[in-house]
């Protein structure tokens, strides 16, 4: 899986839009073709993937503020305009068979940022997907939306405000995009799969921000285990909640944890040294892997009983393998697992990960 911006974010090198009228008239996506495309591609050509897609902030003529950046609203005049705006650029990215799948009317709806962003009620939010939903009738093109694309804390409470704003909100999303920034509340998972159980979960943003780790050298925070955990813990305890999966934000940055226009710095799995001219591969790359390597597209979460302190999760991959991921935060262990009625010895190092794959 892989996540685009529809326009800028913070990590773009500038701001843009893809047209500076109200009807879009001079809709054009040239930014995609001269930058995004040539890694995209090449992504592509390895390998099959499922791209999700979510706009920072409206284009400002759309604005009540005039202004990409600091929040502010969507004119509730342009609600129509925008809907075709977005719809231009689904069809635009299908057209030329860019994968896209799933998108999210809007990255963290709740937050004021010095960068891109904009604020949506729970109502309104609903409103610009419903006037989507009708505008799409004009397009050809089969895409799906995901809600709130923000912290996992709150989810309950926006999923209970979107029931009271219309009893009928499921049957314009398949489920619900959210974030890691909010502590360890995994088990908002749980509560809103219980009240949905056919929706989907998918964790489509989650980085190590920098400044909030040394604000006065933030590129000192870069590359501990103590990041790399951090994912291993969060995808673990998100997949025993019910999570169908994980996108890391972002793949790959510079040496400080850019570009960022705002100086957003974070670590990336993997970053590259502008001056040395090499890849910089940090220990949370490899922790991913376990995840992302050994488990497979389309696999199921199998429950698994766990009677030590560590983190465990289980897949059952289509090709019927048995996949267990091991995070040991704790002092080296040894452990008796039993898989498939045989039981296995295993040497767990104490602050490790491991993964079991059985045939």
């Amino acid at each position: 899986m892989g996540r685009l911006t529809i326009g800028s974010c913070d990590f773009s090198t500038c701001s843009y839009d893809y047209a500076h009228s109200l009807d879009c008239h001079d809709f054009n996506i040239d930014y995609e073709k001269e930058n995004i495309d040539i890694l995209l591609q090449r992504a592509l050509d390895i390998k099959e993937m499922t791209l999700f897609a979510a706009p920072w902030s409206p284009p400002v003529q759309f604005k009540t503020t005039d202004d990409k950046n600091h929040g502010g609203k969507l004119d509730k005049t342009y609600y129509r305009n925008y809907a075709k705006y977005l719809c231009k650029y689904v069809e635009a990215q299908q057209t030329r068979g860019i994968p896209l799948k799933y998108i999210t009317i809007q990255n963290e709806p709740e937050t004021t940022q010095t960068w891109e962003s904009c604020i949506y009620n729970e109502e309104e939010e609903l409103n610009l997907v419903k006037t989507f939903h009708d505008e799409s009738k004009n397009y050809n093109f089969n895409v799906d939306i995901l809600l709130w694309d923000h912290n996992r804390d709150v989810l309950p409470r926006r999923a209970e405000n979107y029931k009271a704003a219309d009893s009928e909100f499921m049957k314009y999303t398949k489920g619900f995009a959210y974030h890691w920034y909010d502590g360890d509340k995994w088990d908002n998972l749980s509560k809103i799969h219980e009240l949905y159980p056919d929706c989907l979960l998918v964790f489509t943003e989650g980085c190590i921000e920098l400044l909030s780790l040394n604000a006065d050298d933030p590129s000192s925070a870069i590359g501990t285990m103590n990041n790399a955990f951090r994912y291993a813990r969060n995808y673990i305890c998100d997949s025993l909640n019910y999570s169908n999966g994980f996108i890391d934000w972002n793949l790959l940055l510079d040496e400080k944890g850019g570009p960022n226009h705002v100086g957003n710095f974070c670590e990336a799995l993997i970053q590259f040294d502008t001056n040395k001219k090499e890849l910089i591969i940090n220990p949370s790359f490899h922790v991913v892997k376990h995840f992302a390597h050994f488990i497979k597209p389309n696999a199921y979460r199998i429950d698994i009983q766990n009677k030590t302190d560590m983190l465990i999760t289980s897949y059952l991959n289509p090709d019927k393998e048995i996949v267990v991921v091991f995070l040991n935060e704790g002092e080296e262990k040894q452990e008796v697992i039993e898989v498939r009625g045989k039981k296995y010895c295993m040497k767990l190092p104490s602050l490790s990960i491991s993964t079991c794959v059985f045939k």
